[in-house]
């Protein structure tokens, strides 16, 4: 990398679907990377810690974490932990028909979900049909209800409020998406509650109670995930950074960062952005 604080994109080949159990990253590693296709990572051993969308998630044994499109992934190791992983373009993900198991990927929680014990050797030989029919034939079409099989799992496991109750209210995951398309020029509540037909008041009640949040909270979290992706990339300066994401000026956007952080855009930049890479 020419500029150390540079975050690469890290893309497939010119394929939809790739799956190992022998691992953790397809091509090139970078310690930290954004990712431009879905992933599906099963450690299969306790290690340190990985790092998505610059929080810090144990690496334990049996347990599965989904990343989304866009986000970034952090392995600060010279050596990369044992682990079973699938990664698949958008086009095959927006294949996946059920719309609660799309919102597994969502950004707004990313802890990992932990197999039970009995399920283990079950999900292993499921995913040794991916593995063999990726290996082999590749049909997408097989593919795909493999992998929608193994996600129905996953959501079965997962224990964070979010994914347990969010996929049962197919306009708490529209709003999702709206947040996430709009949240750099949109912030009133008035505006994402109109797009699915709830007032502001009713809308914050349904997300208290599935997420423990309101609407300006999310907007809030992807606000500051996209700072901080921003402040690590390290190419734009803070005020670009500042005019990118809808603040009117840098000085707003450095009160908010602190706000909500508890240190400067800079201090990010300079002291927190190292963590994030392999130790010389």
């Amino acid at each position: 990398m020419k500029n150390s604080r540079d975050i690469p994109l890290h893309t497939l080949p010119a394929l939809p679907f790739l799956a190992s159990d022998q691992r953790t990253a397809f091509g090139e590693h970078w310690p930290s990377h954004r990712i431009d296709f879905y992933a599906i990572i099963w450690f299969m051993e306790d290690s340190d810690v990985h790092f998505i969308d610059f929080e810090s998630y144990p690496i334990k044994k049996n347990a599965v974490y989904l990343i989304g499109q866009h986000q970034v992934h952090s392995i600060p190791s010279k050596v990369l932990p044992k682990a079973k992983t699938i990664v698949f373009s958008a086009s095959f993900f927006h294949r996946i028909e059920e719309p609660f198991l799309r919102q597994l990927f969502l950004p707004f929680a990313n802890d990992g979900i932990a197999i039970p014990d009995q399920m283990c050797g079950p999900l292993a030989e499921l995913f040794n049909l991916i593995v063999l029919e990726n290996n082999g034939p590749s049909d997408l079409t097989l593919l795909l209800k493999y992998t929608t099989v193994f996600l129905w799992h996953l959501y079965r496991f997962a224990n964070h409020q979010l994914t347990v109750t969010a996929g049962e209210d197919s306009r708490i995951i529209k709003l999702f998406y709206l947040l996430e398309e709009h949240y750099t020029e949109e912030r009133s509540a008035s505006f994402y509650a109109q797009q699915i037909g709830l007032t502001p008041k009713r809308t914050n009640e349904i997300l208290r109670e599935r997420t423990g949040m309101t609407i300006s909270q999310l907007l809030y979290q992807l606000l500051l995930i996209e700072a901080k992706r921003a402040l690590f990339h390290g190419k734009m300066s803070i005020k670009e950074i500042a005019y990118q994401l809808g603040f009117t000026d840098q000085s707003y956007f450095a009160r908010f960062f602190k706000k909500h952080t508890g240190i400067t855009p800079e201090e990010f930049r300079e002291k927190e952005s190292p963590r994030f890479r392999i130790p010389s």
